[in-house]
């Protein structure tokens, strides 16, 4: 064991300093590698070949490896730790990224580290286990970590050259990120497009691997100045319009419901239904204002849908202190705003941010639900709290806004004899029907709580309205495999596909009281909207002007109303391309957008 040891001591000093960094080059490569093996859901050979083609994306995943592994080094002066610390953190990473790409189409972005309590939680939910692979994997690693303990243990003798060569990483680290690893275009330009769909951004985050993709995605966070803000213009775009109030002759309750994975499967002539779970909700379309969502998520990132409705932002800010919201201009109108939610407080860190939205209050698990029920409530449960702070209320007018989570992922693989709604088919895979079926009981019990809700309301003396809409498709199995099994187009590079995949419903519906006060039926089938534009369509149906943004994206909806990374919608078309005059005006929008979403400024101040 001396003869080893003895054989990679080096007596010239810099000639050990280079060898050094070779090897940190060799182990940063290892690990570099091991984490293109968890890119993806799946093992895909392809995939994983394509990222040693490019010369850059691999520079782009090896260097923050490097430096990670130097500075450690540098700071704890021991290779095999360094070693230790940097391939368990960045393998680690790479298989959580690799568990939630496989249980919701969704890679690990750097906002997952803020929100590891919710990943926590949800990882509950899921069946993740290691594989034999992982764990040789794991046994490699600290094999290799023991070898450079006991034969390459090097160490820099002078503390001082150590602190200069760490400012000197540092610094030129610095320079690194400060430059192409947060460049769009360079972003956008990585991984090979022949083995993805591009309009999917998971499936372009895995064409680049992993470490790359993942430190881009602290974009996310940074929440920067869009590219030529002028906020001169924003001001004065914004003062065409002038505040208007709401007639108090006009003014009705409003009962706001985001629902769990909420889509309605009946509209695919691929499907046979033995019985139909949304029967009462295809009643209610009939007596309401009815259309379809093209939500900007699938699957998760349920909060995006949310307060896109709350704002009518397109582009969500980071929320870090109180925010222009449409909340904030019902409480100048005399309303009361409560939310309610049946999960914990700090999921999407609800629990601060809805006040900073203009929320009173907010009902969750732990300041309320918990002293109910232990387990989360269904939602025939839930919906009597709603209905609980209507009648709290109601001598104000009372704007609620709830979300669900009765039907939140994953679904049962199991057989269930009372929960098949859909005629097996010969092709049908067993687990895949099972779960279908079993999200498709779910979706049958919130039909039974919105008959109670709305049959409720129905009675009531108060002008009321409810407002349903779905935050998202839900997620059926890796690769869209429910879909795909039950032959539903989720190609969205076309345009079936794009809504198959986006679309979800929404209904505005008034009881007698608020169609008297209102002059209208509230009665009709109304375009694709995007949820930025929700909260306009239910001011139009209630005759309501608001204030200037909301007169402002009133009338941008007039010009298109959906905005998307993959299509827009003009003159009821579908286009991935503006006319210039729109192209125009969504350049207006995103400036205005930015002013309104970063200068919070309520009518009193």
């Amino acid at each position: 064991m001396e003869k080893i040891r003895n054989f990679f001591r080096f007596k010239n000093k810099y000639l050990e300093k280079a060898f050094i960094m070779l090897l940190i080059t060799g182990l940063s490569f290892l690990v570099m590698t091991l984490t293109f093996v968890f890119s993806s859901a799946t093992w895909n050979m392809d995939l994983f070949n394509s990222y040693f083609q490019s010369e850059l994306l691999l520079f782009m995943n090896l260097i923050p490896i490097i430096i990670f592994m130097t500075v450690f080094y540098l700071i704890v002066n021991r290779i095999w730790l360094s070693f230790l610390i940097a391939s368990f953190f960045f393998v680690l990473m790479s298989m959580a990224n690799k568990f939630k790409l496989y249980y919701r189409d969704e890679p690990f972005w750097f906002i997952d580290i803020r929100l590891i309590r919710e990943s926590m939680d949800m990882g509950q939910k899921y069946s993740i286990t290691l594989s034999r692979n992982m764990i040789i994997i794991f046994i490699g690693l600290i094999f290799i970590t023991i070898v450079l303990k006991l034969f390459m243990d090097y160490r820099q003798e002078s503390k001082k050259a150590r602190i200069i060569m760490l400012m000197s990483v540092l610094l030129v680290s610095y320079v690194i990120f400060s430059g192409p690893y947060f460049n769009s275009k360079v972003y956008a330009d990585l991984g090979d497009k022949s083995l993805i769909n591009i309009w999917s951004q998971s499936q372009q985050y895995q064409s680049k691997g992993f470490v790359y993709p993942f430190l881009y995605s602290i974009t996310q966070v940074l929440d920067p100045e869009i590219e030529g803000y002028d906020e001169e213009k924003a001001i004065k775009d914004l003062a065409k319009y002038d505040y208007k109030d709401i007639a108090e002759e006009r003014k009705v309750h409003v009962i706001s419901i985001m629902l769990e994975a909420y889509s309605d499967f009946s509209e695919f002539d691929t499907i046979d239904f033995k019985r139909d779970p949304y029967e009462y909700f295809h009643k209610l379309q009939k007596e309401s204002i009815s259309g379809n969502l093209v939500t900007n998520i699938f699957g998760g990132g349920t909060i995006d849908t949310e307060r896109a409705f709350l704002t009518g932002y397109y582009n969500l800010p980071t929320f870090v202190s109180p925010t222009n919201s449409f909340l904030w201009y019902l409480k100048d109108q005399g309303y009361v705003t409560e939310a309610m939610h049946p999960i914990y407080g700090w999921f999407y860190n609800r629990r601060n941010i809805n006040s900073y939205l203009g929320f009173d209050s907010f009902d969750y698990y732990e300041n309320k639900y918990s002293q109910v029920s232990e387990e989360y409530l269904q939602d025939i449960d839930f919906f009597d709290y709603i209905i609980e702070g209507y009648e709290g209320n109601k001598e104000n007018p009372y704007f609620n806004f709830s979300v669900t989570y009765q039907n939140h992922g994953p679904y049962d693989e199991n057989y269930y004899e009372e929960n098949q709604f859909v005629i097996r088919q010969d092709n049908y895979d067993d687990k895949t029907i099972n779960m279908f079926n079993n999200y498709l009981a779910g979706i049958n019990r919130t039909d039974e709580a919105i008959e109670k809700l709305i049959e409720f309301f129905k009675s009531e003396d108060e002008p009321v309205i409810v407002v349903l809409f779905g935050d998202h498709k839900p997620w059926l199995g890796n690769n869209d495999i429910a879909y795909k099994m039950m032959d539903i187009n989720m190609d969205f590079s076309n345009e079936e596909g794009f809504l198959n995949y986006y679309k979800t419903p929404f209904i505005i519906w008034g009881n007698d009281v608020a169609k008297s006060i209102l002059e209208s039926d509230l009665v009709g089938e109304v375009n694709d909207i995007s949820p930025n534009f929700l909260m306009a369509e239910l001011f139009n149906a209630l005759g309501w002007e608001g204030n200037d943004y909301m007169q402002y994206i009133q009338d941008l909806k007039n010009h298109y109303d959906v905005n998307h990374k993959v299509y827009f919608k003009e003159n009821g078309e579908y286009t991935t391309e503006l006319s210039p005059e729109n192209k125009k005006r969504y350049e207006e929008f995103l400036n205005a957008e930015y002013y309104h979403s970063h200068n919070y400024k309520n009518k009193t101040d």
